[in-house]
């Protein structure tokens, strides 16, 4: 995901929300291989769906925390001027909602835009929305992961 990240920041689509959509298909692609690999490696072929949502949801963390990182240095140090580029859209958005704001009320929105643009505050954001998001994705990809182990049916 941060490759995929680096790429589209390189050819200048970084701020591209469709495509940065993509990189969720890659962080539930990894959930689900890497889950299907613990199984086949080490529990010879079965889990339970609890064992199947932890180890997606630990996949998940693990990239959150990497992405987290990632978008520390980027917006840091690749790119500094990265959190204006926000503010800038936030503006334009802003403007081309159709709401009739002043550029006192603008003014306002986009301060506190700037206190959650930070390197810092989009690590930190990002770290919760990739937490969150793993989970929900954990709790359905298990659904379709876990294998039970008849050997352990207990009922006659």
């Amino acid at each position: 995901m941060v490759v995929y990240s680096l790429f589209l920041y390189v050819i200048g689509q970084h701020m591209n929300k469709t495509l940065g959509y993509i990189s969720f298909v890659l962080l539930i692609g990894g959930m689900v291989y890497g889950t299907y690999e613990y199984r086949k490696t080490y529990l010879n072929g079965f889990i339970s769906y609890g064992k199947a949502f932890s180890t997606c949801f630990m996949i998940g963390l693990f990239a959150g925390i990497l992405s987290a990182l990632y978008a520390f240095v980027f917006a840091r140090f690749i790119y500094p001027g990265y959190a204006n580029e926000i503010i800038e859209k936030a503006r334009e958005g802003m403007l081309n909602s159709g709401q009739e704001m002043s550029e006192e009320q603008i003014d306002t929105a986009l301060e506190y835009t700037r206190k959650f643009t930070t390197p810092a505050m989009l690590a930190t954001w990002g770290m919760v929305v990739y937490a969150a998001g793993s989970a929900i994705i954990a709790l359905i990809l298990a659904i379709f992961l876990k294998k039970e182990d008849p050997s352990l049916n207990t009922t006659v």
